[in-house]
Order: structure tokens, then sequence, then C-alpha cells
């Protein structure tokens, strides 16, 4: 398999940055006669602690993606929560351009039924996100240990983090750019039921978020929102999340008994 860091300039960060890309291995990339196939892709986003190194380095992912043939996406989402930031950079804008960079440049499937989402913690949030905003484009989205009420965020004492970057100087993310209930919603409004991707909700029994998933859940099921749910022993670490990459994957490539 081949792992990639790609450094390319970003017109949504104004900047160079970089992204990371596992190629599973093909025999047609050894002869220069052949053309490969197209593969699927999974777009995964960390978490607010992390990078896109740590499913590199904290998960078996690279071996996941060469045992069942699909391509992995690791874009950089600093501390945005995946959100067009009011004062800081447009990493909603910057992910989807990293998408469309890898698929323009890369042996990458196009197709909607080859492109999923994946990502844990605030990169969960990221995937609800990106499912509901971008409905069109992606077949299925896990999302693992979601932070899904970010209200209860807004004023927890982060060392090194202040929401105030991403939404302003307000008390309530109602409205805001991290409101996930009008996200999904206006999902559901733009795409209809039918037309959102296909969804895999997963959380750790013993995560110090469970709670707050276990109310999101009741929230789609409020809205007819059809997905695929699972809970059991597990806390808010990669020990949690490297099983649940690789249930995802198998679930993204139809190979769940595999």
């Amino acid at each position: 398999m081949a792992l990639m860091r790609i450094n390319f300039f970003s017109e949504a960060l104004g900047k160079h940055h970089h992204f990371n890309l596992i190629l599973p291995e093909q025999s047609e990339h050894y002869d220069m006669n052949a053309v490969p196939p197209l593969l699927p892709s999974v777009m995964i986003l960390h978490g607010l602690s992390s990078d896109n190194n740590s499913y590199l380095r904290f998960t078996n992912v690279e071996r996941y993606a060469n045992e069942h043939n699909i391509a992995v996406i690791l874009p950089d989402g600093d501390h945005s929560f995946y959100a067009n930031m009011l004062y800081g950079h447009s990493y909603a804008n910057h992910i989807m351009e990293v998408w469309r960079y890898a698929h323009q440049v890369f042996p990458l499937s196009k197709e909607r039924g080859d492109n999923f989402l994946a990502g844990h913690s605030m990169g969960g949030f990221g995937v609800i996100k990106t499912a509901f905003e971008q409905a069109e484009l992606f077949g299925k989205a896990c999302f693992m240990s979601s932070a899904t009420d970010i209200e209860r965020l807004l004023n927890y004492d982060w060392p090194d983090f202040k929401m105030y970057g991403i939404i302003g100087d307000v008390t309530t993310t109602a409205g805001t750019s991290l409101d996930i209930k009008k996200i999904v919603k206006n999902g559901i409004d733009e795409a209809g039921i039918e037309g959102l991707p296909e969804l895999y909700m997963m959380c750790g029994t013993e995560d110090f978020i469970y709670e707050d998933n276990v109310e999101f859940k009741a929230f789609l099921e409020s809205k007819d929102v059809s997905f695929k749910y699972e809970e059991g022993p597990g806390d808010h670490d990669y020990a949690y999340w490297d099983q649940g990459i690789l249930k995802a994957i198998k679930w993204m490539t139809k190979n769940e008994n595999g």
C-alpha cells in the first residue's frame, strides 16, 4: 500500500496545507500499460486533541484499507469543528477542497456510492455536519463518540481552545454554524430523508459524552432519520475507535462478515 503526505495550496485557508492519503495495493500500479480501477474512499475526520496523523499512529487503518481495498483521505481540521470559523479559517470549505483535490489527482471514484465519511468526537460532529450539508456526494457516513451537545462545551474550561474563534462571543450555539439540530433539519429539507447518506452511529457506554449521544439518537429518531446504531463497552479513546473504524470500513465496503 502507499501512504502519502500531500502538501498543496489551499485556497480555503489561503496558505499551503497538507493531508494524508492511503492507497491500497493494486497490481495495475506496477504495469505501465494498465489502467488501475477507480477506488472507493473514506474521508476520516480527527478529534479535537488529534490531527491528521492520529489514525495512522493509534489505529490499524492502513492495514484495514489494504485488506478492504479502500482509499483513506485524512485532512487536518485543527480545532475548527470542521466549520467555517467566524474568527479563523474556513475549514468546512477546506475539507471539501481536500476531497475534491484528492479525487482530481488520484484514482478515486467520484460515484456517490463509493464515497464515505467517518470520524470521532469533534470529527464525529464534522461527519454529521458534512453528511447533512453535502448529502449528494456521500453514500455512507459513520460517526463515533460524537460531540453532539456543543452547547454544553461553550463554558467548558479548555486549557488551549475556545469556541469564540468559531462562533464568536455568544451564549448559545442556536443559529450558529455549530447548531447541530439546525444542520440536521436543513439537510432533511434540502435532500429529503431518502436523499441522506446511510448513517452509522456508535458510542462506548463508558464515554463521558455517552448520554449526549443517546439524546442525539432520540433527536434523529424524532426526525424519522434512518440509521444503524451501536453501543457497547468502550471509552473515549483509540482502543474503541480502532475497532469502530474497522467496523465502519467493513460496513462501507459491504464486507461486515469479513
